[in-house]
């Protein structure tokens, strides 16, 4: 009898030993879905039928839930509360770990053939392959170090803010300032005048060179507003977001040792006498009204040959034609006691904006 209750104990041991195994074999067997939730609210999440709830992001890290499944297909949904919802199918293999991220974008406005809007843009529930590490942010670029000012000058540096490349005039010359980046321009002591554009903005202005000194600008661009959208009316004009100038403190910046100079623009021309300004008159063709924006100061003519006659001092700028459907931006250079003559007309459609410079 005791014999027998050994062995009986021999074999529940074994039996547990197996069951043991198949179930380790059974979880390396499976697959992960990880899901992360880069939506500033709760999503309820439906994977195969079975409801769950994804926590809302916050301001470190996005919300997070995983789900062991076994490999094959699985149907999953999303949805925000009071919000979109999406679904898709993923197909997972053994052991493999898929992490799934989900966001927010905005759906572009649907148009009618005329241009009129007939759908508003709208929030979209995207679900896209994610990473559980993503990539840390690359670091921002650095600004090259000011360089030592020849005897006798002093220099402009235009750092630039805005997002894509600067272009700069200045003394007849022209400098590309890339997106973050700064350009030292080394000039003899006197008062200049520069035009800046970064896209379709634009801007001018003066600044003093002080012998010894490095005058800092910087340049940056006001926030876009949020456009609305009419159902029935036409889509909103694109805005034309202002460039904002502030002066840089440079002072406690490392300075080092100039490269061999390239040469530099010529020094500004003597002032010119009181009087010596520069006209320019410019024409609307288009059968749409035109708002025109130079030298800090918009303009507005009535379509179809609407006029403006505008006094300038001479130098370099930077100027914007806008109607209610389309807009162009150029630069021009005015001599004193010059007048030049600026059409403005449009394409059949009114959608693109055609200058013409006499």
């Amino acid at each position: 009898m005791k014999r027998t209750t050994i062995l009986w104990s021999l074999a529940i041991v074994t039996a547990m030993s197996l069951l043991g195994v198949a179930a380790t074999f059974a979880q390396a067997g499976q697959a992960s879905l990880v899901v992360m939730n880069y939506v500033g609210k709760e999503m309820a999440f439906t994977l195969d039928g079975t409801q769950g709830s994804v926590p809302a992001s916050d301001a470190v890290q996005p919300g997070q839930m995983t789900f062991t499944v076994a490999p094959g297909k699985h149907e999953f949904s999303g949805a925000i509360p009071g919000g979109p919802g999406a679904n898709a199918l993923v197909e997972l293999a053994a052991g493999q770990t898929y992490v799934l991220g989900a966001r927010l974008e905005k759906s572009k406005p649907v148009l009618a053939a005329d241009g009129a809007v007939l759908e508003k843009p709208r929030d979209v529930l995207i679900f896209f392959e994610a990473s559980q590490n993503p990539s840390a942010a690359p670091d921002a670029p650095m600004r090259v170090a000011l360089q030592t000012l020849p005897a006798g000058q002093g220099a402009l540096v235009f750092d630039n803010y805005i997002g894509e490349e600067l272009v700069v005039s200045l003394g007849g010359a022209q400098y590309r300032v890339p997106a973050d980046g700064r350009q030292q321009v080394n000039l003899a002591p006197g008062e200049y005048t520069y035009s800046v554009s970064a896209g379709i903005s634009g801007t001018n202005g003066a600044a003093s060179v002080v012998p010894g000194q490095y005058t800092g600008l910087g340049f940056s661009r006001e926030t876009p507003p949020e456009p609305t959208f009419d159902i029935g009316e036409p889509e909103p004009t694109p805005v034309i977001l202002r460039i904002l100038v502030s002066s840089m403190d440079l002072s406690g910046e490392a300075v080092v040792q100039s490269p061999a100079a390239p040469a530099q623009p010529a020094a500004p021309a003597s002032p010119q006498p009181a009087g010596a300004e520069a006209t320019l008159t410019v024409t609307n063709y288009a059968s749409q009204s035109l708002t025109f924006t130079i030298n800090n100061t918009t303009h507005q003519m009535a379509e179809n040959g609407g006029q403006a006659s505008i006094t300038l001092a001479p130098g370099e700028y930077t100027y914007t034609a806008s109607t209610p459907r389309a807009s162009a931006n150029n630069s021009l250079a005015l001599r004193a006691g010059e007048t030049k003559r600026l059409s403005v007309a449009t394409n059949l459609e009114g959608s693109q904006i055609n200058l013409y410079l006499e």
